[in-house]
């Protein structure tokens, strides 16, 4: 007869035992690589925000050490098993062209007029496109995008708390600008502090968006505020422009307007009257200043700006509480809408009545419109200038010098000497202040390219995942933050030279990364996010 084994038997739990050990060893590789991952994820960050910290890594005894590391940490990855198996197709295009970028500057040391420079931008771009291959292979999870992503406002933060100091203390924290007035922070020039503080705020409102807890949404208003006055003081005309398109296309992709409007309108009044206050301190902005009045002025912004922090921090922690407290009608809902567009439109033109005031009438603000930005007592008054500068020089020169080699350039890095040999005056520059400009100048036509089809699928494909990814929901949110985030730094780049301070440019590469993986994978659904004025309720299951 055969033997029945009854339920339970020893030998039917030992095979149990045997599958279930067996899983865990499959199981166990998976777990190491996601361990390894997330400490390449977390090197990745940790650099930058060294970076950010320590002169934007510009000095070359900076970034040099850092891009070895770099290099040395993707070589490693090559061989870690699977480290790289899950890259999206879309990742791998743009690592393609970032390839392409980099190889063509190589190639270009056979005709440069500068092997140094260009060895040394060949491995600057290197940094950048191991940086991008690397994090985008160590994300793992849809769930790691909102932790990313306060961690990034938390650099930002530093960067605008330093900043700040500079203004309250200006004796112990020296402001290191040419003029010796614009705010300069830890990256030690106004416009790349100016777009990293920029990229803060659209990161910090798309953030605020998906949280339901009133407390962490008052701490991120505060937080958000601080970084529009940190930009403010910076006096960075092409920083808070590109904030300006990074607003209105987190609005059009984003989830939540309504809400949205609203965290806007409930900071435009503190910040309102922090900026009044702030009118009235020539130790913050003016030329020719005397020490101690900076020391007072210092004093008194640093009492305003508290108070303006903690009303911010107070309206938006009541307004969370009684959106997820409350739930709107339909009918209240678009009478709210048309309130809070309303007040933003009459707040717009009462700002504009107010700078044309201040300069003395209409007549008088046009002539600071088109007259020249650094001829002010006041550096703030630039902001209302559409002045170039020296820009427009920059440009000619090297739109002609690419019109003479407009396949190979001169030679990656290089422009400094072009300028030297071309420039209308005895003023010296090293970059184009034009990234796109610059890769065509130095390295031609190839180069202009492969770096125009970087940043056109990235912004395409990171702005057609947030546009079908539902009207409603975090993920929505989150990938229209990631998307305009990303903008803020290309557009500011047509006018800077972000790409030569490490720091801001990785910073923007993990942001990529993270965007173009979390875009790549429509699995990676998070919860929902509460739309205008809804809140979360629990799903009813059938019994």
């Amino acid at each position: 007869m055969r033997e029945v084994q009854p339920p339970g038997d020893a030998r039917e739990r030992f095979s149990g035992a045997e599958r279930k050990e067996d899983r865990e060893k499959h199981r166990r590789p998976g777990r190491l690589l996601a361990v390894f991952k997330g400490l390449v994820m977390l090197v990745l960050l940790t650099v930058t925000a060294y970076g950010m910290l320590n002169a934007g890594l510009y000095r070359d005894m900076l970034w040099l050490p850092v891009a070895a590391g770099i290099l040395v940490l993707l070589f490693v990855t090559l061989f870690v098993r699977g480290f790289y198996w899950d890259l999206p197709s879309v990742g791998i295009l743009l690592v393609g062209l970032l390839a392409a970028l980099v190889v063509v500057k190589g190639l270009s040391m056979v005709w440069t007029i500068s092997e140094t420079e260009t060895i040394k931008e060949m491995l600057r771009s290197s940094m950048y496109l191991a940086t991008f291959l690397m994090a985008v292979a160590a994300l793992t999870s849809g769930r790691q995008v909102g932790p990313l992503i306060d961690v990034s406002i938390i650099i930002v933060a530093a960067v605008a708390g330093y900043g700040l100091l500079q203004k309250i203390s200006p004796i112990e924290y020296p402001v290191r600008s040419l003029d010796g007035v614009r705010m300069d922070s830890t990256l030690e020039y106004s416009n790349t502090t100016a777009v990293i503080l920029g990229m803060g705020v659209v990161l910090a409102l798309a953030r605020m968006g998906t949280l339901r807890n009133f407390v962490l949404r008052g701490l991120y208003a505060a937080i958000t505020l601080s970084f529009l006055i940190a930009l403010y003081l910076t006096v960075s005309r092409g920083g808070i422009g590109s904030l300006g398109i990074g607003l209105i296309v987190l609005l059009v992709l984003g989830s939540g307007r309504l809400r949205m409007l609203a965290d806007l309108l409930l900071l435009s009044l503190p910040g309102a009257w922090l900026w009044w206050q702030m009118q009235s301190l020539p130790g913050l902005l003016g030329t020719g200043v005397l020490r101690q009045q900076k020391i007072d002025d210092g004093i008194l912004f640093r009492n305003d700006l508290i108070l303006a922090l903690l009303v911010a921090f107070a309206l938006q922690a009541a307004y969370a509480f009684l959106a997820n407290r409350y739930e709107l009608a339909s009918g209240a809902k678009r009478w709210l809408g048309i309130l809070v567009v309303a007040g933003g439109v009459i707040a717009v033109v009462l700002g504009a009545l107010v700078v044309a005031n201040m300069y003395g009438g209409p007549e008088q603000a046009y002539a600071a419109l088109v007259g020249n930005a650094n001829e002010t007592e006041n550096v703030g008054q630039r902001l209302v200038s559409l002045d170039i500068s020296s820009r427009g020089d920059y440009w000619m020169v090297a739109w002609e010098a690419w019109k003479e080699r407009p396949f190979t350039g001169t030679g990656a890095g290089t422009f400094q000497y072009t300028w030297l040999e071309d420039r209308p005056g005895f003023k010296g520059v090293k970059q184009v202040h034009n990234v796109y400009l610059e890769q065509g100048t130095e390295t031609g036509l190839f180069a202009f390219l492969a770096l125009l089809g970087f940043v056109t699928v990235l912004v395409g494909y990171t702005g057609r995942a947030a546009w079908r990814s539902g009207q409603q929901g975090e993920r929505r949110l989150l990938l229209a933050g990631l998307g305009s985030t990303l903008l803020v730094y290309l557009v500011s780049s047509a006018f800077e030279w972000h790409w030569y301070l490490p720091a801001s440019t990785l910073f923007f590469f993990l942001l990529a990364a993270v965007a173009v993986k979390f875009a790549s994978r429509e699995d990676w659904g998070a919860a929902e996010a509460p739309a205008d004025g809804e809140t979360e309720r629990p799903t009813q299951h059938p019994r």
